[in-house]
């Protein structure tokens, strides 16, 4: 009888046991999990692009300010530096004097030193492009070749890649648009001998800012009595390669031809055909005395009748000098 009162008093111990474990368990609270306020809807608004003005921006988000401060970071790398930590408002501002691209983002820290990171934003401080400087003609010129070119110049702080409309007309109060959305500084437009014309350029980035430049005129001069002619004349020839220069004349001897008699400075005839159309010149595969040979082809400026190519010369077949001539009209 003691042995089962004793049996019976160990398993009632156990059973004992298993219930406050089972109670214990049971009755445990939850844990409460702290999280901060993720910082949201910030300004400027992701991917914003803002008018470079000043040097000073404000960055702002939302997010609980009772008893939050934020840690704000700003750069221009996607991995910006800590601007300021402590923020004890909704805003931050930061100063700048270039434009260009910039990546931000901010940590909130509650009163439980809970952080939560809002993700990274970023946007785009844009300037306008520079004033164009009129660079050809310039102001007021007179004789400007009828088939020449307009000439400027701009740049962007940002490095953005800049297009170009060019206005023309026949007083500053007329001007319209010729050409737009040029990638090239240059411009030939369809003009009219001796003729006085007014004109301007506005230079545009890719984020819609544009400046345009101040207005210049120029008066064209006539036109040469025939286009060919007027790459005939006393030239000088450069040879910069060589570091040497010599003089050469050209004469007209058909209407698509000019020739000289001192081709390379050896009393050789050279015959240069023009193609008034592409702007280029060519002369073929010519021989000379003692083995000598040569070609030569390049491009022909019609606002000054300059030349310029390349040429090879050969000896007996073998190349015997090659360079670029230069021929500039005196």
């Amino acid at each position: 009888m003691k042995r089962k009162l004793i049996i019976l008093g160990i398993m009632l111990v156990v059973s004992s046991i298993f219930t406050l474990q089972s109670c214990s368990k049971e009755d445990q609270p939850s844990p409460v999990l702290y999280k901060a306020a993720v910082p949201a809807n910030p300004a400027p608004a992701v991917d914003a692009v803002v008018t470079l003005s000043g040097t000073t921006y404000t960055l702002t988000w939302e997010g609980t300010a009772t008893t939050n401060t934020w840690d704000v970071y700003v750069g221009p790398t996607d991995s910006p530096d800590l601007a300021q930590a402590g923020v004890t408002g909704n805003s931050y501002t930061f100063t700048t004097a270039t434009g260009g691209l910039f990546y931000w983002y901010v940590e909130t820290i509650d009163a439980n030193k809970v952080v939560s990171t809002s993700p990274t934003w970023s946007f785009f401080i844009n300037s306008a492009p520079t004033p164009p400087a009129l660079t050809a003609p310039l102001d007021n010129a007179v004789n400007f070749a009828v088939d020449g070119s307009l000439e400027w110049t701009s740049s962007d702080a940002e490095g953005d890649e800049l297009t170009y409309d060019v206005f023309m007309g026949s007083s500053a109060a007329t001007l319209a648009a010729v050409a737009s959305d040029l990638t090239d500084a240059t411009y030939s437009p369809d003009m009219v001998a001796t003729t006085k014309y007014f004109w301007k350029v506005v230079a545009k980035d890719s984020h819609g800012a544009s400046t345009s430049s101040v207005v210049h005129a120029f008066t064209t001069g006539a036109p040469p009595a025939d286009p060919i002619a007027f790459y005939t004349g006393n030239y000088k020839c450069d040879e910069p390669a060589e570091n040497y220069f010599y003089d050469v004349s050209f004469a007209m001897t058909s209407s698509t031809t000019i020739e000289t008699v001192n081709y390379w400075n050896s009393g050789w005839t050279g015959v240069f055909t023009l193609d008034l159309v592409n702007l280029t010149y060519s002369m073929p595969v010519t021989t000379w005395t003692s083995g000598y040979s040569g070609v030569e082809s390049g491009i022909i400026d019609p606002a000054t009748g300059t030349m310029t190519g390349t040429y090879t010369i050969w000896r007996n077949g073998v190349i015997n000098e090659q360079g670029v001539h230069t021929y500039t009209k005196k």
